[in-house]
């Protein structure tokens, strides 16, 4: 930018300020808000900022539901990014839970789906950068992956999805996956770079810059041609019946095998549950306690993930609802095995945040009363405290993303963070394991005056467990990239110790799983 084109902008934004949006009609209001937004932020003017700020507050009570709420909600976004820009990496990022609010309520509205493709793009994949910064990485890349289904030409998901998947190489231990993931990362990459790729902003440049950086360097170190010519994405079919074949095909269409690999994609390379816990020291005479622990936690998430399929997939009723009386009441109850088995699907879920949280405080040795460990309290002292120091003081982004995965769980009234589709979870499991949770055959239950309990569709509850069990996987991804993360940041303390290799343990054969 030109010193004059600096001096135009500055009296732009002065202009702008001067002259207010009162008076004008909504849809003009709006479009002023956003040109003072993005030149705003061009010139880092946060005094401008938080005018735009100002007037969106205004503007999100005068203009309602329509669709202007949702080009509200992402201008919005980008005003608040703008307290954040130049700022040192760092756990609770001042700003970043209503950053991504905003975009979840644009990217959830209503009719998100009419307004233009190059927007939903815009949304879609500026959602998944402020996931990226928040360490969910696998969450980012689905949104990325959304984006580049409503355009599959959209330059800058691509870039971010090359990126992405680069940086998740390097926090996987398999080599075999650390490769297909580079592999992809260079797909990604080429076709970002294409001419047919769309971009929307003259900053793009920079970030395509990065991006064939990381193309040059995977070749480097790559036979990306070799790769190419062998379809390392396709696996022999390991199904023993059609029964398991479909099965097989819902988890990896859902995107529910512990498999890191099942992040690139519905790829038949990514139809086991390969997740391991990554290689760590632990004291003499304890040689396989995180091991067993973590594999406990992925017995129990796979058969979660089985009582769930069975429970969707039911068509008949079961002959143990036979003969057993109940009570067609108002609003008509769900009541049947199928939906048993996805109230034990959501049970089970929910239980392994809290395991996680276990290991975590014992791993990391946090010193927590094992009466008081719990997801939702592990990562500070108490409610009003700043995150520990054990956490805050390192760059485990692995850790990190656990840390924003609870505050989607255990929203707090009026809070910024829990997207849609978590709204309620923890309501969920605290009914179903304490009070009186109705799960009803009609959309939307009125609870009538005076009942005992909370109401939920079958639709919308069989949804939610989907939701929920993905957030258990991502959940046990993170915590073994977290502990990997760890192993390297111990390393330097290791350096005086005498450490011996512990023999490994034999796998489990499927034959003994009875």
């Amino acid at each position: 930018m030109t010193d004059q084109e600096k001096l135009d902008r500055d009296a732009l934004c002065d202009q702008l300020m001067k002259e207010g949006i009162a008076g004008r009609s909504d849809a003009d209001a709006v479009r002023i808000a956003g040109t003072l937004t993005s030149t705003a932020m061009t010139l880092e003017r946060k005094d401008a900022l938080a005018c735009a700020c100002a007037w969106y507050e205004t503007l999100e009570k005068k203009v309602g539901s329509g669709k202007l709420a949702i080009l509200i909600d992402y201008n919005r976004a980008n005003a608040i990014s703008g307290e954040r820009r130049g700022t040192q990496w760092q756990w609770e990022q001042r700003t970043l839970a209503r950053e991504i609010f905003y975009l979840r309520r644009a990217v959830g509205h209503e009719k998100f789906g009419q307004v233009s493709e190059t927007f939903r793009c815009m949304c879609l994949n500026n959602l998944g950068s402020r996931l990226r910064t928040a360490g969910r990485i696998i969450e980012a890349l689905d949104y990325f992956r959304r984006t580049l289904e409503v355009e599959p030409r959209f330059g800058m998901s691509m870039c971010n999805r090359a990126r992405m998947l680069y940086s998740y190489a390097g926090a996987l231990e398999d080599d075999g996956h650390r490769t297909l993931f580079l592999w992809m990362a260079h797909k990604e990459a080429s076709a970002a770079l294409a001419p047919t790729a769309i971009y929307t902003n003259a900053h793009d440049e920079l970030t395509k810059l990065k991006v064939r950086e990381t193309k040059e360097w995977i070749e480097s170190v790559l036979d990306v041609e070799g790769m190419s010519k062998a379809n390392p994405l396709v696996s022999e079919d390991v199904a023993a019946s059609e029964e398991e074949r479909e099965y097989r095909r819902w988890c990896l269409h859902n995107c529910l095998y512990l498999n890191p690999l099942n992040d690139l994609g519905r790829y038949s390379v990514a139809d086991n549950d390969a997740l391991v816990l990554a290689t760590h020291i632990v004291p003499v005479g304890a040689p396989h306690v995180f091991e067993s622990f973590f594999d406990e936690m992925k017995q129990e998430y796979v058969s979660a993930r089985w009582l769930l399929y069975e429970g969707l997939s039911a068509r008949t009723p079961h002959f143990s609802d036979r003969e057993v009386f109940l009570l067609a009441t108002d609003p008509r109850p769900s009541l049947c095995l199928a939906i048993e088995k996805v109230k034990s699907a959501y049970r089970v879920s929910y239980s392994i945040f809290d395991k996680v949280a276990f290991f975590i405080n014992e791993y990391m040795t946090l010193g927590i009363k094992e009466k008081d460990v719990s997801f939702r309290r592990l990562w500070r002292e108490s409610e009003n405290k700043p995150i520990r120091r054990e956490f805050d003081s390192t760059e485990n982004w692995g850790s990190c993303a656990l840390y924003w995965l609870a505050k989607d769980l255990f929203e707090q009234e009026n809070d910024e963070v829990a997207e849609p589709q978590a709204r309620g979870l923890c309501t969920i499991r605290n009914h179903l394991e304490h009070k009186y949770l109705r799960v009803t055959e009609a959309e939307g239950p009125l609870a009538p005056p005076e009942d005992l309990a909370f109401m939920v569709s079958r639709k919308e509850f069989e949804k939610k467990t989907v939701h929920l069990l993905r957030l258990a996987r991502s959940a046990l991804i993170y915590l073994v990239i977290g502990v990997r993360f760890e192993e390297e940041r111990r390393k330097p303390s290791y350096a005086d110790e005498s450490i011996e290799d512990i023999q490994p343990a034999p796998w489990l054969a499927d034959a003994e799983k009875i």
